[in-house]
């Protein structure tokens, strides 16, 4: 039976690469809808975003709710600098043809949870706006999440403060909420997503020449001062197509349950993870924690199934569909 899921995101490059995997993979994964929040960039900019990968994909006909246009409770911060003016600096996509649908995200969500006769999985690749508020407005709908994967934290270092990670920076209240929900969490933190760098070795198994392949190589080939230097290598980290691969291909991971606490007051160390992962506090676990992957067979199974985007039979079907 499929996993029926909800891609919650704020596209940016590397989200672009999750969704386009996730759609790829339809024999999987089932996704219910796409909703997006500020992050990367602003709202209105990360739902056109979604809806110009959907149609990239020949995925029109899954739906796309646009929500938070800022964090609970701090300014919003987003990352131009990193993913261009529009987010996907280097794809050069095309206008969306469609709209997004009137209803907004969180209301979206709740209904969703409570009308589907299944349990969803939530994939979380940006700031936790849209997916707090949900609990928050409706706590009934925990008993119909089954996971929640979430691309966020970091066990040793941050990326955008020396202590704290984007999505986590960004909206720290909301992780706070959704970490302390009592829900299966599966992180993938940065010490783990900056070993999945697109290296130039990593890229051979996408095709330049592909309507789609054409976009990911071009997004992931563009030249970005820094590079990957927190991870060690010269690329692209893709931190959030982690999120996706671990359903497809959790024997590529492994990690630890952990207790995940995040820090909230104002300060040098806002939007810090705490990932006790020497279980040092004799506090419960609430998140399974991952720790390493193997990078090279995660790229080049992504390479494979994103190629099916591109195949002239998945195409047609979905233009008939």
């Amino acid at each position: 039976m499929k996993t029926r899921v909800i891609i919650d995101t704020d596209p940016g490059q590397d989200d672009a690469l999750a969704i386009l995997l996730a759609l790829s993979a339809d024999a999987v994964l089932d996704v219910a809808g796409v909703t997006t929040v500020a992050g990367n960039v602003e709202v209105a900019q990360t739902s056109v975003n979604a809806l110009r990968i959907c149609q990239l994909a020949a995925r029109g006909e899954i739906p796309v709710y646009c929500g938070c246009a800022q964090p609970i409770l701090r300014p919003l911060h987003t990352a131009e600098f990193i993913c261009g003016p529009d987010g996907l600096a280097g794809m050069d996509l095309a206008p969306p043809r469609q709209a997004a649908q009137a209803e907004h995200a969180v209301s979206f969500l709740i209904r969703e949870l409570r009308d589907s006769d299944v349990n969803l999985t939530i994939c979380a690749l940006g700031p936790l706006t849209n997916i707090a508020l949900a609990l928050l407005q409706a706590p009934d709908v925990k008993a119909k999440i089954d996971r929640l994967v979430i691309m966020g934290g970091a066990r040793d270092l941050g990326n955008i403060t020396a202590a704290a990670e984007f999505n986590f920076f960004v909206d720290p209240h909301a992780a706070a909420v959704v970490f302390n929900a009592g829900l299966p969490i599966t992180l993938c933190p940065l010490n783990v997503t900056y070993q999945a760098v697109a290296t130039l070795a990593r890229l051979k198994d996408f095709d330049p020449r592909g309507a789609v392949g054409g976009p990911i190589v071009s997004m992931l080939m563009r030249e970005r001062p820094g590079g990957a230097a927190l991870g060690g290598d010269a690329g692209h980290p893709m931190h959030d197509p982690c999120v996706i691969a671990w359903l497809l291909w959790p024997e590529l991971f492994e990690g630890r349950d952990c207790h995940v606490v995040i820090e909230t007051a104002e300060g040098p160390t806002v939007g810090r993870s705490t990932i006790d992962w020497w279980a040092r506090s004799g506090l419960p676990t609430n998140a399974h924690v991952i720790g390493t992957l193997d990078a090279d067979a995660m790229f080049a199974r992504i390479a494979q199934s994103v190629g099916l985007l591109d195949a002239a039979p998945f195409r047609q079907a979905k233009a008939l569909s």
